[in-house]
């Protein structure tokens, strides 16, 4: 079974605030109403084709004792459901939820003894017919070292297998602080009681491509080479533009790194990618994901969710994607329009969570919640944008002597032939003197080589392998500041447009962005520690590797067997650990949605004297300890009720048949009953493993005999 392709039509032309305010019609800057998207990925599903004769008959009996043919249509089987739905292909659809689900354990367990029967004789064959079979034509030709196919783990949700699975998310814009328990019910939760770090710190620029493309690589932009969302490449005499398929989907650009799709297609792991920035470049490889979705501003969230269920429902495990990238723009697009306060943004936000909530409710009604590992993280937070910290380059120097400026708010410059560099840093530097005190103080003028060592972003020419993308000279404004033209300030009305803007220096409290995560992954990591100290998003990379049995090509994060790897036990986060840091920590006030936050509650230092709105905003929460939110249970939380057409029909409690693993006989009886349930679990235990063995062996026959009779098996795109 196949998955078809995932239709959208809307180009690559919003995935982030523009970066190119200042596009000159003279330099051929196309406008992005003539932008087409060069890419038009899609996938077909081919037909089996087999020849007549012998080939075909032996094709014809292989396929009636396949085991991918012993099993029903993918089905999500709860025993806490009462969704007819989940029986609706049952002749006997009208019983009740508990006799529908009696009947099909009983239909279940015949067939897993019919499949059980089969495998024995299948194996046995397999070893007459292995005995015939050179072991040349049994490798798979691959002499990386990778791992290979056959040593994949084998994990059973009770009526399919799986191997180890990773879903990462990326929530474009997310800060921590925007999360609390009216808001983000779910990744308070998550927050609070699950796995995660108090936050995690983007990469210099804090832009949205850089960011992404270390996410998936682990390498410094300089490194990688996206070093903004927009620049110049002097080698290619081009210019990288995020919002223009034509100008940002060139594959040269992106040559830097090994992103973690290509990674995992080298080693035998099927990805699915939806959205993410970069997945639409083509690939000059026969390595690739076997889908890739194009970005479409227009998609609702609902249907996100609905697309990785898809790639998880695959019945063939040969053809399910066992890593899964999903990107979602939604706070970042708000955060632009409406800076970091508002309705909107806050209507956003519990959309977002409310994305994330469905998200881990498919996981659990499809009993994969000790199978798959969900991570969420995001690229960067968002800063607010004013009148009243607005400077104009064109009052610093004469833009017919500079090139298209490099990023944004960040500006690089270059100057234009027959002007140096030193000539255009002096002239900047002398009008940059003749500001008021408090706008020359918020912006600094660098060379790139004195660029601060801290962000890893230029320095020497040869410190970096990309810092030839690098402008010459640099403006870097503190948070909350922006620069423009004076033109286009009067186009806008004289409006600051975006309200909010991302890209400042990345340490800043603003540019934080979030990891979250669950499934058994973190729980063979972290056990009940939970939580890990601050990391930096190199090494999101390494972690994803790690989660799935994965060689990480080199790169810039920390090594998984080393003490900085930040789910090792030298990183745990300590009980006592605290943030003196108050959001937004701005010498300037603003408007924000941040109330209650989560982030506050469990590790804000209360003993601060402060006098910011931020102190106030947290209110009475904000004396309730850590501990106490820590400890609290899932159904205290009172605001985790969701929009109701988001979830599926809860079982009548009075219905439902719980155990309690606390609960036991007394006395002697009682021992006895827990020593035998312990001695069929551990035998149960052992079936499981040696069925799954068995299984895993009998796939590789599959595979060799598919191969034999000519049929690849599986896609890609």
């Amino acid at each position: 079974m196949s998955v078809g392709p995932h239709e959208v039509d809307v180009p690559i032309t919003d995935l982030d605030a523009r970066d190119d305010n200042f596009r000159e019609s003279e330099d051929g800057w196309p406008s992005l109403d003539e932008i087409n998207d060069p890419l038009d990925i899609s996938e077909e599903d081919l037909p089996h084709r087999f020849d007549q004769g012998v080939k075909g008959l032996v094709q014809s009996v292989w396929s009636k004792f396949s085991p991918a043919n012993t099993t029903n249509k993918y089905q999500n089987i709860s025993s806490a459901s009462s969704d007819p739905q989940f029986f609706s292909d049952d002749e006997d659809s009208d019983l009740t939820p508990n006799v529908q689900l009696r009947e099909y354990t009983i239909r279940r367990l015949n067939q897993r003894l019919y499949t059980t029967v089969i495998i024995l004789v299948c194996t046995f064959s397999a070893v007459i017919l292995l005995l015939f079979i050179p072991r040349s034509a049994r490798d798979n030709g691959d002499d990386s070292g990778y791992t290979s196919l056959v040593s994949k783990r084998i994990l059973s949700n009770s009526t399919h297998n799986f191997h180890p699975t990773t879903i990462i998310v990326s929530l474009d814009g997310f800060h921590p602080h925007y999360i609390n328990s009216s808001n983000c019910p779910s990744m308070h939760e998550m927050l609070s009681d699950g796995f995660a770090a108090p936050y995690m710190t983007p990469l210099f620029p804090s832009s949205t491509f850089p960011n992404h493309w270390t996410l998936v690589t682990g390498l410094y932009p300089s490194e990688h080479g996206i070093v903004g969302n927009t620049f110049y490449d002097p080698k290619l005499k081009s210019r990288f533009i995020n919002v223009d398929p034509k100008l940002g989907l060139n594959p040269k650009f992106w040559e830097g790194g090994e992103p973690i799709w290509l990674t995992a297609a080298k080693q035998g792991v099927n990805s699915a990618v939806h959205m993410w920035p970069g997945s639409e470049v083509p690939l000059a490889t026969e390595h690739k994901p076997l889908f890739v979705d194009k970005f479409n501003k227009s998609e609702v969230l609902s249907n996100k969710v609905d697309r990785t269920m898809q790639w998880l429902d695959v019945e063939d495990i040969s053809e399910r994607p066992e890593l899964i990238l999903t990107y979602v723009p939604t706070v970042d697009t708000f955060g632009h329009k409406f800076g970091i306060s508002g309705e909107e943004l806050t209507e956003a936000i519990r959309n977002v969570d409310d994305f994330v909530a469905l998200m881990r409710q498919r996981l659990t009604e499809r009993n994969l919640d000790d199978i798959v590992n969900l991570v969420i993280v995001s690229d960067h937070g968002m800063a607010p944008t004013s009148k009243d910290r607005l400077m104009f380059i064109d009052d610093l120097i004469d833009l017919d002597k500079i090139a298209p400026l490099d990023g944004w708010p960040l500006m690089g410059i270059r100057p234009r032939e027959g002007y140096s560099d030193d000539e255009i840093f002096e002239e900047i530097q002398h009008n940059l003197l003749k500001q008021p005190e408090n706008m020359r103080d918020s912006f600094k003028l660098y060379r790139v080589g004195d660029l601060p060592k801290e962000w890893h972003f230029g320095g020497d020419k040869d410190e970096f392998r990309f810092n030839y993308r690098l402008a010459p000279l640099w403006i870097i404004p503190d948070v909350g500041y922006l620069m423009t033209t004076r033109e286009i300030f009067k186009n806008n009305n004289e409006q600051v447009k975006p309200a909010g803007v991302h890209g400042y220096n990345n340490t800043h409290v603003l540019m934080r962005a979030i990891f979250l995560g669950q499934g058994p992954y973190f729980k063979e990591k972290l056990g009940q520690s939970k939580k890990v100290l601050p990391f930096t998003n190199l090494n999101v990379y390494n972690i994803i590797c790690d989660g799935l049995d994965l060689q990480p090509s080199p790169n810039n994060g920390s090594s998984v067997s080393s003490s900085e790897f930040p789910l090792s036990s030298e990183n745990l986060l300590p009980t006592t650990w605290g943030d003196s840091t108050l959001y937004p920590n701005l010498p300037f006030e603003v408007e924000h949605v941040v109330a209650n936050a989560t982030y506050d509650n469990l590790w804000r230092q209360h003993d601060i004297g402060a006098s910011s709105d931020a102190t106030q905003e947290v209110g009475a929460a904000g004396s309730e300890s850590a501990e106490n939110f820590s400890t609290m249970e899932l159904s205290d939380y009172s605001s985790l009720t969701l929009i109701s057409l988001y979830l599926p029909a809860q079982s009548d409690p009075a219905t439902s048949t719980v155990i309690s693993s606390s609960t036991s006989a007394p006395g002697l009886f009682g021992e006895i009953g827990e020593l035998l349930g312990e001695g069929i679990d551990f035998v149960d235990d052992g079936l499981e493993i040696i069925g799954s063995e068995i299984e895993s062996g009998l796939d590789y026959v599959n595979g060799v005999v598919g191969d034999w009779l000519g049929n690849s098996g599986s896609e890609s795109s």
